[in-house]
């Protein structure tokens, strides 16, 4: 007995194309755990970091990055892993959140950063330091990394 044959169209997930010559390509993952699919030129649209805005550029949800001023997408699942949200309120586009962590390593493992000690952590007017605004790294840690890792001081 065999088995009846079962068709089924696939669509690209933003236009909709469905001819059967269309070769499919996974997009970004949908909250059901799949992939969108998408045909060649909306693809390659995601691809580039461009789908937002070819596809989206009169919707709702464009923010600001609070540090270079670039829009991003919020309002988009597509655009969901290109920004972090910032404790003050705001976005911060990836670029410049590996910036900014690269150059807070940078200025940690440069001795720039003070070491806390009794004076650093009550000032002149005897405000309390938050603990989680302190340094976490220690002298000691510094001269073993400055040590292990001596071309990042060049």
């Amino acid at each position: 007995m065999a088995s009846p044959s079962s068709s089924t169209t696939t669509f690209c997930f933003q236009c909709e194309d469905s001819s059967n010559s269309v070769t499919f390509r996974n997009g970004w993952r949908l909250r059901s755990g799949k992939f969108a699919q998408l045909c060649h030129r909306c693809a390659s649209v995601y691809e580039y970091g461009r789908f937002c805005v070819t596809f989206h550029s009169s919707d709702d949800g464009w923010r600001d990055c609070e540090s270079c001023g670039k829009l991003i997408h919020c309002g988009c699942i597509v655009s969901f892993n290109s920004y972090l949200l910032l404790d003050f309120g705001g976005i911060m586009c990836m670029e410049c959140s590996k910036k900014n962590f690269i150059l807070a390593r940078n200025r940690c493992l440069s001795h720039e950063t003070p070491v806390p000690t009794k004076e650093f952590q009550l000032d002149a007017t005897q405000t309390v330091i938050e603990p989680q605004y302190r340094p976490r790294v220690t002298e000691s840690k510094l001269q073993k990394i400055s040590i292990k890792y001596p071309l990042l001081y060049t």
